[in-house]
């Protein structure tokens, strides 16, 4: 039989110290906020204008572009040609009420989403702080918070993507399991609905969440099987019962957008997904994971270890190994089955896995060293992280997000309101530019072109949509301006098509950018081709 309601090995009394401390997290709060507004104004000072921190990735354009257009009516569109769906939807939803509260304004609502994903870091870290605090103490959470800044360098939580979201929700998630005893339950209770509506949450900030859900799901079966008393049959009923109750709000969350994507474009997953996932082929490409994330991963699975080693510890262990599990799951499917354009923020559930473990870590060597010697430590990653943000500072001018920006405003200037242009990687160009900007990687375009492209029609189709520039970046033929005509190759990502190719005059160049220089100072310049004449304006 149960004990009161909790599984009967796990009939323990919850460990002090479980609230996640409200007051505390408004002081970690204003910390934080004090901590970016320093790195805000250092940026400012070594790069020369206000809005180079946070510094965007290109793919945030997309979202911010496709935010204004359906905040103004359009749809989901990048280029008001086509839908799309090659976004996370609950970050998409948040930005649409922005993009229309500052009438889509470029300047406004750019720093409109700066203010905003530097205030999720915050509110996010805060209660993490609180909440580590709680259980480690003092140092090991601001040790464990530290992590929030790892990597320093474009940190994926102000990136101008979802991953605040997802992270935060996460965190949310550790602390409701937490307080809530959720997993050490053997009856379903009303507030373990709270478990499935973050659940909810989750998915729709990162679709590959499916894989901490899935683990958690398996982790509530094993327990349910094994940690009860009673009939086989009797268990199942009650694992079933809790499993509704447990995840029926996550279900009822996500599938009407599920349901949206297929009704709409015949598939389940984003075109973002469909285009980088392949299931027919498979590989091993570890070169995916960046150095950071597999840091992070193996800090988290030590962390684990070491909960499960201390008894105090385990009910938080119980927490963490399916976030640690579906992790795992995640790192392989996207070593053996993604292809190419697997970034950072891919693995922003990592990041509070490893915040969570490093403070469990730390508080374990904390108590076998002097005072002295722990704030010694704090203090030296205090100045490790300042020396970091500094040097990453002083990158911010790299790649090719500001030639994007340049390109951009140069058309915005420049261009007609009816021009039509084409860029792979065009996050930031399209944004700046104000202009129709087809997404010629696709990520964020319409299964409909990505199959075009796949049939070798790409030509055929830049021309039925009156595509009349071609704009792109770091092309190695064009850097110097001495070709006479180069080839562009758009690669198809679908099984069993073949590429596309654009041939392009130096004659018929428009625009050529101020030279950058990229992660590894190798030399760039954007261009800008005409390749048609414009379309006639719409009567």
């Amino acid at each position: 039989m149960a004990v009161q309601g909790k599984f009967e090995s796990e009939a323990v009394a919850p460990a002090g110290g479980a609230s996640s401390a409200p007051g505390f997290a408004w002081v970690a709060v204003v910390g934080l906020v004090g901590t970016c507004l320093a790195i805000w104004l250092a940026a400012w000072t070594k790069q020369g204008f206000p809005s180079v921190w946070p510094r965007f990735e290109d793919d945030a354009y997309y979202y911010l572009v496709i935010a204004r257009n359906a905040a103004a009516g359009h749809g989901f569109t990048m280029d008001g040609i086509a839908l799309t769906n090659g976004f996370q939807p609950l970050w998409m939803w948040a930005l649409i009420p922005v993009a229309w509260l500052t009438s889509g304004d470029t300047q406004l609502l750019y720093t409109s989403v700066q203010v905003a994903s530097v205030a999720i870091f915050c509110a996010l870290g805060g209660v993490l702080c609180a909440f580590l605090r709680s259980l480690v103490g003092l140092r090991a959470a601001l040790i464990g918070t530290a992590v929030l800044l790892v990597p320093p360098f474009l940190n994926v939580l102000l990136s101008g993507l979802e991953s605040g979201f997802a992270i935060g929700i996460t965190v949310l998630l550790v602390v409701e399991l937490w307080s809530s005893q959720a997993l050490e339950q053997a009856e379903p209770r009303l507030r373990d609905t709270r478990v499935g509506a973050l659940l909810g949450l989750l998915l729709l900030a990162r679709l590959d969440a499916i894989f901490v859900a899935l683990a958690l799901a398996a982790e509530v079966t094993v327990l349910g099987l094994y940690g009860a008393r009673g009939a086989f049959g009797a268990r199942l009923v009650q694992i079933a019962r809790r499993g509704l109750v447990m995840f029926g709000p996550a279900v009822v969350g996500v599938a009407p957008y599920l349901l949206w994507n297929f009704t709409r474009f015949g598939h389940w997953v984003p075109i973002s997904g469909a285009l980088k996932s392949s299931h027919g082929q498979l590989g091993w490409m570890p070169e995916n994971v960046a150095l950071p994330y597999q840091a992070l991963l193996l800090l988290g699975l030590f962390g684990v270890a070491v909960a499960f080693a201390r008894p105090a510890d385990r009910r938080l262990g119980r927490i963490l190994l399916p976030i640690a599990a579906g992790l795992v799951v995640h790192t392989l499917h996207t070593v053996v089955l993604m292809r190419w354009a697997v970034f950072a923020w891919h693995y922003a559930l990592f990041i509070p896995l490893g915040a969570i473990s490093a403070a469990l870590i730390f508080r374990r060597v904390e108590e076998r060293m002097p005072v002295a010697v722990s704030r010694a430590a704090v203090t030296a990653v205090a100045l490790f992280l300042a020396g970091a943000q500094w040097w990453s500072i002083s990158r911010l001018h790299l790649d090719f997000t500001p030639a994007t920006r340049e390109a951009g405003e140069w058309v915005a200037r420049t261009l007609p309101a009816n021009a039509v242009l084409g860029m792979k990687d065009s996050g930031a160009f399209s944004y700046f530019s104000q202009r129709a900007v087809v997404n010629m990687d696709g990520v964020a375009n319409s299964f409909e072109y990505e199959e075009t492209l796949c049939r070798g029609q790409l030509a055929k189709y830049l021309a039925d949509h009156h595509v009349a520039y071609i704009a792109q970046h770091a092309v190695p033929e064009a850097k110097h301006g001495t070709y006479q005509s180069l080839v562009l190759h758009y690669p198809c990502h679908f099984e069993g098509g073949r590429e596309s190719e654009l041939s392009l005059e130096r004659a018929n160049e428009v625009f050529r950018g101020t030279p950058y220089h990229d992660y590894h100072e190798n030399e760039h310049q954007l261009v800008i081709w005409r390749i048609a004449p414009l379309a006639s304006p719409k009567p």
